[in-house]
């Protein structure tokens, strides 16, 4: 009697375990069963949070916005962290605008080879065809104002002019103030060859363009490219400090200073014109540096050559027409008083990558978070 009180025990018991791993195995895909991996996708993501919080825990970063978009991967990140303003310590937002600072650049250039498509402007044009009293104008092509290779000074690098900036931060400039500094300074290099990053170059294509066609840069950037691919956040402004919209405070101006006063509204923005003017926000420039990459506002034949970049000083970095790579990402990085961004987009990979912070450091920026993310991202590969 005791020894089958014992057995049906056993038996209970067996069932019971028996029960439990039948509903474990039923539960359970057969990876889960071998090493329960983490979701890649989720993988990704947390290691690209914590890329990002790092900046805002380790730096003298405010706040930032990413937007890392991988379809092949099914990775749709857009993270949002640190203080939009300090003041009242809100948060940043996906949502806000800011200024795009150089990525700029981008819109000014690709108007300029819209007009070469059109046969209205000839990239082989020397400068002097358009500003005949412009020094050395007969040694500078339109290509090399494009491409960085003119070796016109850059008109934000004078003193005088930083000096006439922070004293009268409302004045409003004209193109033409501008493109007198860099006249009145000396040539880097002889024009063609070498390469130097000088804002001078994209005030003369706005300069360029507004002659050629008969309206304003802001009219031809937005006919031609707001519009038609319906950027319902980004703005070239000609004049103003403020920033239309829902956006943040913003901070610094090159270097970290907690006494230097707020700055998204501390400039006229005249001051950076086709090199530096607009505003935009993160779901524009998504939109936007797929059609720059993929070509979609410019002939097939041009774009190739668009994208067939020149080499500069840094490793994996080049720079073309109005448009840098890294690796085989294409796009373009920004800085304004209070506003550093990258915007970058690999066809190859179908990935697109947009950071932006709510301050200026030159030792901190988006660009420098780009060979990590990638990192992040194809690490696997």
């Amino acid at each position: 009697m005791e020894e089958r009180q014992t057995m049906k025990r056993n038996l209970f018991i067996f069932g019971i375990i028996f029960i439990i791993f039948a509903v474990f195995f039923a539960c359970s895909s057969p990876n889960e069963l071998i090493d329960n991996p983490v979701d890649v996708e989720e993988t990704i993501e947390n290691n690209l949070t914590k890329l990002l919080d790092s900046v805002i825990a380790k730096t003298q970063v405010p706040g930032l916005v990413a937007g890392i978009w991988v379809p092949d991967k099914e990775i749709n990140f857009v993270y949002a962290t640190g203080v939009a303003n300090f003041d009242n310590y809100s948060p940043m937002d996906e949502n806000m605008l800011f200024r795009i600072g150089s990525i700029t650049k981008t819109f000014t250039v690709t108007v300029l080879l819209e007009l070469v498509d059109e046969g209205l402007i000839d990239l082989d044009d020397p400068l002097s065809k358009y500003l005949p009293d412009f020094p050395r104008g007969v040694e500078v092509t339109v290509e090399m104002l494009a491409t960085m290779r003119s070796g016109i000074y850059n008109y934000t690098e004078s003193e005088e002019f930083s000096f006439a900036m922070r004293e009268d931060p409302e004045h409003f400039y004209l193109p033409k103030d501008l493109l007198a500094i860099a006249a009145d300074n000396p040539y880097y290099f002889e024009p063609g060859t070498d390469f130097y990053y000088s804002n001078s170059n994209a005030i003369i294509i706005g300069k360029i363009i507004e002659m050629v066609t008969g309206n304003s840069l802001e009219k031809e950037i937005d006919s031609r490219i707001i519009t038609p691919l319906d950027l319902t956040n980004t703005y070239y402004m000609t004049s103003r400090k403020e920033i239309p919209g829902f956006h943040p405070s913003a901070y610094y101006a090159g270097k970290y200073d907690p006494d230097f006063p707020e700055c998204s509204e501390w400039l006229d923005c005249s001051w950076a014109g086709a090199a530096g003017c607009m505003v935009s926000d993160l779901f524009d420039l998504k939109k936007y540096v797929k059609a720059l990459v993929w070509g979609t506002l410019l002939s097939s034949e041009l774009q190739k050559y668009r994208l067939k970049t020149l080499e500069v000083s840094r490793s994996n970095i080049r720079y073309g027409l109005g448009i840098l790579s890294y690796d085989d990402f294409y796009g373009h990085n920004g800085s304004y008083p209070g506003f550093s961004s990258i915007m970058m987009h690999s066809s190859q990979k179908n990935c697109t990558i947009i950071i932006w912070y709510n301050c200026h450091l030159n030792n901190s920026t988006p660009f420098m978070l780009l060979p990590e993310v990638i990192n992040i991202l194809y690490s696997d590969a």
